[in-house]
């Protein structure tokens, strides 16, 4: 199919740091993905998946099978370019994943499964920072004191600006193409998926404030007065 009326029908998307409201919703966004194919309906779908998997993966599947599955679904990406980008999306999850395990101090290097390259590479030297790829992989240089500090949300959002960045280069160098299409969806949820977290935190601000408020000596006597008057 020509896919030039479909990527033309796309808004404009901010930069992940500016991006405070999303330009199309989801509903308006895959009313525009129906000019795709049943083929190219199920590549990105399958994309989609594979590199916004989360929940709806079964708590009952270890990470030996997950990689497994994986493996087994990137083989059905047909597009070289994107299959690269979701290896990786999946391979930064991998290194959380040892990161984590590590930190926790529960399983050995022997019990972790991740995928990728870097999977042997991160057993053998496990007991370093950053398994020693600080020079391959600098960003990990950066993450690790986040994670030492429980900084969830600063990490996270660092990975997905690395993410992202890869996903517009694609979009940029594939013009009206497949390729387009899916890495323009991609970086559609991120976007959605930051301005969600950014609500999220925003709320917990908020509640914490409010609670710190109340539990101030003035605050719970104005309070306890205007009971009083109300009674």
């Amino acid at each position: 199919m020509s896919y030039y009326t479909l990527v033309t029908a796309l808004p404009d998307l901010p930069s992940l740091e500016k991006c405070k409201q999303m330009p199309i919703s989801r509903i308006a966004l895959d009313r525009r993905l129906t000019m795709l194919s049943e083929e190219d309906q199920k590549q990105l779908k399958l994309a989609e998946s594979l590199y916004h998997f989360g929940a709806e993966q079964p708590a009952s599947l270890s990470d030996q099978k997950l990689v497994y599955q994986w493996q087994s679904q990137l083989s059905q990406i047909q597009s070289e370019p994107v299959r690269q980008c979701i290896e990786n999306r999946l391979e930064w999850q991998s290194f959380l994943a040892a990161m984590r395990q590590r930190q926790q101090g529960d399983k050995g290097p022997e019990q972790f499964f991740g995928f990728g390259r870097w999977t042997t590479r991160i057993r053998q030297h496990w007991h370093e920072p950053t398994f020693g790829l600080e020079s391959a992989l600098p960003l990990l240089t950066e993450l690790h004191p986040l994670l030492q500090k429980g900084a969830a949300g600063e990490v996270e959002y660092q990975i997905n600006h690395h993410l992202w960045q890869q996903l517009l280069q694609i979009e940029r160098s594939h013009h009206f193409t497949i390729e387009t299409v899916i890495c323009f969806v991609l970086r559609w949820e991120l976007a959605e998926k930051q301005i969600r977290n950014n609500a999220d935190q925003a709320l917990a601000a908020f509640d914490t404030m409010a609670e710190g408020l109340i539990a101030t000596p003035a605050i719970r006597q104005h309070i306890a007065s205007a009971f009083e008057e109300l009674s």
